[in-house]
């Protein structure tokens, strides 16, 4: 068995030669296809590199998180493969902060990395990335769904900074106004609004060859228990598929067991387990 690991420094070349490989699994690889083929000119990752297996393209590692390095959906590897590709990855990247990945692969890599760092792996959430072709449950006839505006900027600076720290992924309130602000600015918000109030927001993001994926999902605690996320995300999912995507992907917390019936019940099916793991000091005792 032959494990080779390359790591790229030009970003063209690195697209080129992976793309193919990612949209084989275009919903189960929303993130790193999603995140290549919306890098703005002028962005380039902080770490990019493949893993070939008996000379056949098998991993893709990309980072432009600086806390975590992205796993794609692989080929299936062998404890030694993993072994080996956990060795070379380590000589390649001492320092890896942390991954997001499928759970397996994720899991039994990053134990190995982290004995190599002498250092111990910490899960910060366990995940599963869900696809919807078709909607089951559509939104109620209560409420309007609409894209948020300029005014809507500070209460939603406010739910994102709120929805970063449910998902434990604090933002500061400055990256908070300037991701919400783009994304106002890109027509990427939406809200769900009762009688005109905005109650519940989600946001479209990394728009692939056909699919395109829904976060931000957030609802104000005073507003839960109503059904509005639901609405919410009913709404704006149709209004993708409408707009011409053939699937719809999201992530969502495992722990979280709320978010993920009502995702199912929209018609939302789990593709992928995943974990966002985190490197930590062993701590002295």
């Amino acid at each position: 068995m032959m494990i080779e690991l390359r790591r790229y420094s030009n970003f063209s070349q690195f697209k080129q030669d992976v793309l193919p490989f990612l949209e084989q699994h275009e919903g189960e690889n929303n993130l790193p296809l999603g995140v290549i083929m919306n890098m703005k000119p002028g962005q380039k990752p902080l770490y990019m590199g493949t893993v070939n297996k008996d000379g056949e393209l098998a991993l893709v590692l990309l980072q432009t998180h600086p806390s975590q390095l992205i796993l794609s959906k692989s080929l299936p590897f062998a404890a030694e493969d993993i072994e080996e590709i956990a060795k070379k990855l380590y000589e390649s990247y001492p320092n890896i902060p942390g991954m997001i990945g499928e759970k397996w692969l994720a899991t039994a890599l990053a134990e190995r990395i982290a004995g190599l760092q002498h250092r111990r792996v910490h899960v910060q959430m366990k995940q599963r990335i869900y696809v919807l072709q078709q909607v089951k449950k559509p939104a109620s006839q209560r409420g309007v769904l609409r894209p948020a505006q300029m005014s809507d900027m500070a209460m939603l600076c406010q739910w994102f900074v709120r929805f970063c720290e449910d998902v434990r992924l604090p933002e500061s309130a400055e990256k908070a106004t300037q991701a919400v602000q783009e994304a106002i600015a890109n027509q990427q918000i939406y809200v769900w609004t009762i009688g005109g109030e905005p109650v519940s927001m989600a946001r479209w993001a990394r728009p692939t060859k056909t699919n395109v994926t829904i976060n931000w999902v957030y609802t104000p605690p005073e507003k839960r228990k109503n059904g509005y996320a639901s609405d919410c995300v009913a709404a704006l999912t149709q209004q993708l598929l409408d707009s011409g995507y053939k699937t719809v992907s999201l992530y969502t917390d495992l722990d979280n067991p709320t978010s993920n019936k009502i995702y199912t019940e929209i018609g939302y099916e789990p593709v992928m387990d995943s974990m966002l793991l985190q490197f930590v000091k062993e701590e002295v005792t």
